[in-house]
């Protein structure tokens, strides 16, 4: 029986942290522990996920994880994440624990781990368009999370004993995985995307054996072994490393990070936007979770799930973000769900009352065939949380009970009446601030310029009487364009592009155009809705998903303009007739015809909102009308008399 102390210092604190977390494993019958430098894990065992349960804050609080700039900031908490990781991927590729394992849970190479057995073959383990997907991704965070701990702390034993090691022992105590946030503006003003992630090729780490460069483990992941069996799809099949908005689809190909920044800084006030919409105004679960098309609901037609697409989307750019299958071997996809996961915590302190209600899987995964009924009790496979069973929705619930939490959600002494305008004020303060329902109320209207493609973030003003005009008792109107299409339309990927004004006529340029309003992405599988290899159908290709690419600031822009002189839909409707257009690209930029895209509708709908009356509330929306004179008779535009 171990004896651990309560009270570690000094020394014997890595000893504490490795025995509680080992400990943590011996509890759970015959789960087998995190292996050492020279030992694999037993492909035969189960590993059991509990996330890093073993440190807690000073005053006993469970520990933040941090965006990604923060975690920067804590020097010895970063030099240990990029040895950590560079460890992780550095494990052969056959270990249950390796990067290239871990990842794989995700898509290819479709194979069981922790055996955990498939109902298909055709499909990774991941739960898209479906009711389970936020829930699913919590557990395989926390096992990320708890191998990526495990690693950091084998590392910490290496150092020479002393002062040293005692500092590095004490960083990784409280060591969290970060989240990128890629909603809100630099406080520095640099772009979205930070040099750690896109910008710096190697870094310099202080390690066991001394100060050494090694390659940045967040630029990239290099596979160690590329096996056609396993990664059959071109150009993941011969590319040695993950890539980001490549250069071409040849071996050759590298990244071009540069334009992954650019992209998603033209992007950035769509994705603020949305992010800000769901967490205010989306208060059932159903709605707010994922994209499957719900019929007749025009005022839900964004989710989380999409917000997630379009990242992926902006980040792949026909690299391995872009695509299910291959997306989750690139480092950034771990930060940028970290975030998701971050957004539905903060959703769940909103509206905690709101759960899941069981319906029928749409597409299926590697262990659920499609159509199963699923619910909070369906288990989160391959995620053990026994040996003979599985983590379910209802039992990941609650984030902290696997060991972590997030900064606005802090409630540490914090009195229970207190918590929610706690967390909304803090959800107004980093989405809301600069969104409509509050620039609107401000008497000079400042808005963050549409025309920010390089990092600054500039405003327009409005004159005081001008804003009037835009709030009459209290309430203004918001405008939205809802997009629908089939998910599987063009057997891969898709970008659909928002424009108001003109753009250019290259499809290389959409992405970076100033008129552009937003870009959504359509995620699918590398092979479309059937397996390249077996024939097999993994999914009905008629089923249509769906997303929002929010008007209101590129519409206020018209205002300052001059162009309109209200949100009024007299001024508004003629002016979006003309405006506003929209175009479809694959990721890698060709152009496809709006009339080639199956069941591709875009329709525009808006609503009278009621501006929060304190820092602590949100808009409250009213009903949705659907203006059907801004796209009636238009290429893949709702016409009357079509279902909404």
């Amino acid at each position: 029986m171990f004896c651990l102390s309560t009270q570690p210092s000094g020394g014997s604190a890595l000893l504490f942290a490795a025995l509680l977390f080992f400990f943590s494993f011996f509890l759970s019958s015959t789960a087998a522990p995190l292996e050492g430098p020279q030992r694999r894990q037993d492909p035969g065992s189960s590993t059991f996920v509990i996330g890093s349960t073993s440190g807690r804050n000073a005053d006993g609080s469970v520990p933040f994880r941090l965006e990604i700039r923060e975690l920067e900031k804590n020097a010895d908490q970063w030099n240990l994440y990029l040895l950590g990781l560079e460890r992780m991927q550095s494990l052969p590729q056959d270990d249950k624990l390796s990067w290239y394992q871990i990842a794989g849970i995700h898509g290819r190479p479709y194979r069981p781990w922790d055996s955990s057995f498939g109902a298909q073959t055709n499909t990774g383990y991941c739960t898209h368009s479906s009711i389970l997907f936020l829930p699913w991704h919590r557990p395989y965070l926390a096992l990320f999370e708890q191998v990526l701990y495990a690693n950091i702390q084998f590392l910490v034993s290496d150092f020479p004993e002393g002062p040293t090691r005692d500092r590095y022992a004490t960083a990784a105590s409280t060591f969290r995985i970060p989240y990128w946030d890629w909603a809100t503006a630099s406080a520095d003003g640099t772009t979205v995307l930070p040099d750690s992630i896109g910008g710096l090729q190697t870094v310099e780490v202080d390690s066991p054996a001394g100060r050494r460069s090694i390659p940045n483990p967040l630029f990239s992941y290099r596979f160690q072994e590329l096996k056609p069996e396993e990664l059959p799809n071109p150009p993941y099949s011969f590319w040695p490393t993950t890539l980001r908005y490549p250069t071409n689809s040849t071996i050759e190909a590298v990244s071009q990070n540069n334009l992954v920044a650019a992209q998603l800084q033209n992007s950035r006030l769509s994705l603020r936007d949305r992010l800000y919409n769901l967490l205010t105004s989306y208060p059932d679960f159903r709605n707010f979770s994922n994209k499957a098309w719900i019929p007749g609901d025009s005022g839900n037609y964004d989710s989380l799930e999409s917000v997630h697409d379009q990242v992926h989307g902006l980040t792949g750019s026909g690299g391995n973000m872009g695509v299910v299958d291959y997306s989750a071997f690139d480092p950034i996809f771990f930060l940028h769900h970290t975030m998701i996961d971050r957004s539905f915590a903060i959703w769940q302190a909103l509206y905690p009352d709101s759960w899941i209600e069981g319906e029928p899987s749409q597409f299926g995964t590697y262990t659920t065939p499609p159509g199963a009924m699923e619910d909070g009790t369906t288990g989160l496979t391959p995620f053990h949380s026994t040996r003979d069973g599985y983590y379910i929705a209802d039992s990941v619930r609650d984030e902290k009970s696997l060991g972590y939490t997030y900064p606005e959600l802090a409630d540490w002494n914090v009195a229970p009446e207190q918590y929610r305008p706690n967390v909304r004020q803090a959800v107004n303060a980093l989405y809301g601030s600069t969104a409509p329902a509050s620039a609107i109320s401000q008497r000079s209207l400042e808005l963050e310029s549409r025309e920010a493609v390089n990092a600054t973030n500039t405003t327009v003003a409005l004159a005081a009487d001008r804003s009037k005009v835009l709030l009459k008792d209290g309430q203004y109107r918001e405008y939205i364009a809802n997009l629908r299409v089939q998910k599987f339309a063009l057997k891969t990927s898709f970008f659909i592009h928002v424009f108001l004004g003109d753009f250019g006529e290259q499809p290389q340029s959409w992405s970076f155009a100033p008129s552009l309003v937003g870009s959504h992405c359509v995620f699918v599988n590398a092979d479309g809705p059937h397996d390249v290899q077996t024939g097999q159908e993994m999914a009905s290709p008629d089923a249509q998903v769906t997303g929002t690419i929010p008007l209101t600031s590129a519409l206020l822009g018209a205002v300052a303009a001059g162009n309109i002189t209200s949100l009024d839909p007299e001024q508004v409707e003629p002016y979006l007739r003309r405006h506003l257009h929209w175009r479809v690209t694959t990721l890698e930029d060709v152009q496809v015809p709006r009339d080639q895209v199956a069941d591709l509708k875009v329709s525009v709908v808006s609503s009278e909102v009621k501006k929060p009356g304190s820092a602590s509330d949100f808009p409250t929306w009213g009903a949705v009308t659907i203006h059907y004179d801004i796209t009636d008779s238009r290429p893949a535009g709702l016409s009357v008399g079509e279902p909404a």
